[in-house]
């Protein structure tokens, strides 16, 4: 008999337990942010510099060659997104958030001609050590596949589309020297339309896992496919260069707090 009351009361704990079911979150607010990669943008292999004349400011027809190269540095990303599931398994973000996608430039000196204040490796120098300010903005929305919502650990996919704000230029190059008359810049490659809007795409997996009454920890890794000029060849003597839009990978990855403004409860039979 005793051995009956036990199996019986097991049997009901079991599946009491297995009826109820955790809270699924419908509607979320998350400030995140963590490190993306950096990446090769283009290289110059030979631009050629004319030398001026310093009494006229003129090309004086001879040339020096520099190779200058730009890279994009890794940065820090700093977002903040909302997340709404009108299904279980199946909702919609947004984010807008600040990519630092700083410049990194890199110069050369193939060939200088003699020139007293050696004013082809200043500018080479200068262009070396500074460090670029650029950064943009980024604004996108897209559909959020989940799966096990009501569990300790959620895992999820992303796929987004939107654009990105540039505030620099990503093809503008301009270096500095100094003479007896103080110091001066040069345009060596000029943007003739600097900054400005790029269409962007994102894929991202990630997890999330309840911390307490109304939170989240999120996890996420994710693929930002973003337009960026960038320079094909030698800039001529008005420093205009061909350019071209190319797609880059920019590999994320984010650390995030969901705040839960709406839920589903969990069941109970």
């Amino acid at each position: 008999m005793r051995h009956a009351m036990f199996v019986f009361l097991a049997l009901v704990i079991g599946s009491t337990a297995a009826a109820q079911t955790g809270e699924q979150p419908t509607i979320a607010l998350t400030i995140g942010g963590g490190v993306v990669t950096g990446h090769g943008l283009w290289t110059i292999d030979r631009q050629p510099v004319c030398l001026l004349n310093q009494s006229t400011g003129a090309c004086s027809g001879l040339y020096d060659t520099l190779r200058i190269s730009r890279s994009i540095a890794p940065s820090i990303v700093l977002g903040a997104s909302g997340t709404y599931f009108p299904w279980r398994q199946i909702g919609f973000h947004a984010e807008i958030s600040y990519v630092g996608f700083p410049n990194d430039d890199a110069c050369f000196a193939r060939f200088l001609n003699p020139d007293a204040d050696q004013r082809g490796q200043q500018m080479c120098d200068n262009l070396s050590a500074a460090s670029g300010s650029s950064s943009a903005i980024s604004l996108f929305v897209g559909t959020t596949v989940r799966a096990a919502s009501r569990r300790a650990i959620s895992p999820y996919v992303r796929a987004s589309a939107g654009f990105v704000n540039f505030s620099g230029s990503t093809t503008e190059v301009v270096g500095a020297y100094s003479d007896g008359t103080g110091v001066h810049e040069r345009q060596l490659v000029q943007d003739l339309r600097p900054g400005g809007l790029k269409p962007m795409f994102g894929v991202a997996g990630g997890i999330t896992s309840p911390i307490g009454s109304g939170y989240q920890f999120r996890l996420e890794m994710r693929d930002l496919i973003v337009s960026m000029e960038r320079v094909t060849g030698p800039a001529n003597d008005l420093t205009v260069a061909a350019v071209e839009n190319h797609f880059f990978h920019h590999f994320a990855l984010i650390l995030g707090l969901d705040v839960v403004l709406e839920r589903k409860r969990g069941r109970r039979y």
